[in-house]
């Protein structure tokens, strides 16, 4: 298992590399002259020796590939650079900027787990019924409403017209709950089609049919037979959309004006500050790369036809 999960691991690394390498690329192959447009964000007189002052500092004239290794054992050694809208360092706004983010997905995170196992269970436990079918219905309807206009709903319907919880700023405990529920409601929906599907498939297997020939109830066989056979779906399904919770970031987070990861990306590509467009591209895909790391190492562990495999 040590040898899979160090596989794994690397596998993971070799992702990190790629992801570097189009993170650079992409704000590399920026169309335009870079160097006068670094130069116009710093103010003052562009004129040409301003500019090619700048190509200079920011070794433009140099081979894509150098470029690239400059920028990589920069990063390496914790320096992203200096935004060049503000002069401030990178690694410094982004550490100022990590918590809104971290609490956003781990609030969004228990949404959708919530959300997932109740629906699906729910729906389980009734199958057929009416029950199941407005669950069905309510999931379908989650996973259709875009995230932008879900939040927006939630700041008209708890925030304005109910005054009920803050929608403006990261302001404690009050303020994380309609973000959450932005961001984690979708998600929950899908976790809940895909929980219901492998319960389904589960409840219709002989040891089900054996346990409720001896009498036992369907909710004891839910939760104590059914449950531990859907737990690998269940992590793999919330670890991927845990980690496109991510991306989602960049959406919900300028709508209730946090100052997270997500809206300092939005901010640099309005203004076309390259190092930290790099820099959030990098944190994004590496966040991305981690979460489904760990997924794997957990259903490595718990799901028992891989632990069979790897002793096979």
């Amino acid at each position: 298992m040590l040898r899979i999960a160090l596989n794994r691991a690397l596998s993971a690394l070799v992702l990190v590399v790629i992801a570097s390498v189009f993170s650079f690329i992409l704000v590399a192959a920026f169309p335009g002259n870079v160097a006068a447009l670094i130069a116009e964000l710093r103010g003052g007189f562009v004129s040409q020796a301003v500019v090619e002052k700048v190509a200079e500092e920011y070794r433009l004239h140099d081979p894509l590939l150098y470029r690239y290794g400059y920028w990589v054992a920069d990063v390496a050694h914790g320096d992203f650079g200096k935004s060049l809208r503000t002069g401030e360092e990178v690694s410094t706004a982004i550490e100022k900027r990590l918590e809104p983010t971290l609490v956003m997905i781990a609030g969004g995170g228990i949404v959708m787990l919530v959300v997932g196992l109740v629906l699906s269970f729910c729906g389980a436990m009734w199958p057929g019924g009416m029950i199941d079918r407005f669950i069905r219905v309510l999931a379908v309807v989650n996973i259709s409403i875009p995230k932008f206009f879900l939040a927006a709903m939630l700041i008209y319907a708890f925030g304005v017209t109910m005054n009920l919880l803050p929608t403006f700023g990261f302001r404690g405990p009050s303020s994380w709950i309609l973000p959450s529920i932005a961001i984690g409601l979708v998600p929950g929906a899908l976790l809940s089609r895909v929980a219901r599907v492998s319960l389904e498939e589960t409840m219709s297997r002989p040891f089900v049919i054996t346990a409720m020939s001896k009498g036992f109830g369907r909710r004891r066989i839910l939760f104590r037979d059914a449950l531990p056979n859907i737990v690998p779906v269940i992590l793999t399904a919330f670890g991927m959309n845990l980690a496109f919770m991510i991306q989602s970031a960049i959406v919900i987070e300028p709508i209730f004006a946090w100052q997270g990861i997500g809206a300092y990306f939005v901010d640099a590509a309005r203004f076309r500050d390259l190092p930290v467009l790099q820099s959030c591209l990098l944190l994004f895909s590496v966040l991305f790369i981690f979460v489904n790391l760990v997924v794997d190492l957990l259903v490595m562990v718990v799901d028992p036809l891989q632990r069979r495999a790897m002793r096979g």
